[in-house]
């Protein structure tokens, strides 16, 4: 087995993350949902929230595509920064960190399978095993205000962002990546069928987990696109700026209601 993109293998990042979660066991909590495929055996599938859970938060996710590291990576990194924004601003929270530990390991969009992960969670598209069940009975429970998945594409070089909801948000969070990596704008260099007009691809029900998320009272749900062959530790602080972008939004909306 080479090395994986991210430089260390799902049981080292795992031990990292618990160990960096641990800290703060007073208002998180970390679970493993269950078992995803993996080789030689099965290992957890984790995820990350607040002790006592409450709706109407800010859902994390990353780690589908075991060439796109940033995403798991930062989360890693930032983990007390992250949680400690969202107990000071009052947000919920819920993290899924690397939710395809086969690819994750394996440089592979594909779980132990062949099967494509991002695919699935809805219009019953693509079946993808058992860790797109795990993961969609999970997120449902939460009935988060933001969803923010984090890809990468391994073959644009430019930034995008799949939005669902909130076209003010999802324009700011375009103009945010764009400060760091020029963001797209019209067909995909890649796939000339897929348009980001603004740097924005909308609506699309492709079954994924942002697409499965727009149907469970979000008001938005994205999945942003860095270019895996730009600087890592550019790519890292585009996805920081995000996070910590919905974030402040989710606040704001939280502060608004009451």
């Amino acid at each position: 087995m080479g090395e994986p993109a991210s430089g260390l293998f799902f049981r080292d990042y795992l031990r990292a993350f618990k160990k960096a979660a641990g800290r703060w066991t007073r208002h998180y909590t970390v679970e493993a949902l269950g078992n995803a495929r993996h080789q030689p055996r099965a290992v957890p599938l984790l995820r990350l929230a607040n002790a006592r859970p409450q709706r109407g938060g800010l859902m994390l996710m990353a780690g589908f595509h075991g060439e796109e590291p940033a995403g798991p990576l930062m989360l890693l990194h930032n983990l007390h920064h992250i949680l400690g924004n969202a107990l000071d601003a009052g947000v919920p929270l819920s993290i899924y960190p690397v939710v395809n530990p086969y690819g994750f390991d394996n440089n592979l969009r594909t779980t132990v399978d062949g099967g494509y992960t991002n695919a699935g969670f809805i219009h019953d598209e693509d079946p993808t095993g058992a860790e797109v069940e795990l993961l969609r009975r999970d997120m449902a429970r939460f009935k988060p205000r933001v969803f923010l998945d984090l890809h990468e594409d391994d073959r644009e070089s430019r930034t995008y962002l799949y939005a669902f909801g909130d076209k003010r948000l999802a324009d700011e969070l375009v103009h945010l990546m764009g400060r760091f990596i020029p963001h797209a704008d019209g067909p995909l260099s890649h796939d000339g069928s897929l348009f980001a007009p603004g740097g924005q691809i909308r609506d699309h029900h492709d079954g994924s987990a942002e697409d499965f998320m727009s149907h469970q009272g979000t008001v938005a749900s994205f999945a942003s696109e860095t270019p895996a062959r730009f600087h890592l530790a550019v790519r890292l602080a585009v996805n920081l700026a995000l996070v910590d972008h919905t974030m402040r939004h989710v606040a704001q909306l939280r502060r608004a209601v009451r």
